[in-house]
């Protein structure tokens, strides 16, 4: 009797096994088609509106602003901060007059 149940259980659990690797097999293409289908529609409502797609906007505007911060913190002397975009620092800085906190 302990066979039988070994081999129906060994059945069972290969069926189980099988049914969930097809799920996962079918939901893996599925996103890959979801995907595929929006990469076309992206493109193919670019070249009708004559627009950028907006992920290769948001990856340009990306790009520009991480050049930017790294020119800004990497360039510490400034020829021109007028020419660049870069507020000038003022000379004269007036530091704050210390008081006492009384205690409570």
């Amino acid at each position: 009797m302990v066979l039988i149940t070994d081999f129906v259980a060994r059945i069972v659990s290969m069926a189980l096994r099988l049914v969930f690797g097809l799920a996962a097999v079918v939901f893996a293409l599925s996103l890959l088609f979801a995907g595929l289908l929006a990469v076309v529609f992206m493109l193919l409502r670019a070249l009708l509106t004559g627009r950028k797609p907006a992920p290769v906007m948001v990856w340009q505007r990306y790009r520009e602003a991480s050049r930017a911060s790294t020119a800004r913190w990497t360039s510490r002397a400034v020829a021109d901060p007028a020419a660049k975009g870069v507020r000038a620092v003022p000379a004269d800085v007036v530091d704050v007059t210390p008081r006492d906190i009384p205690p409570r």
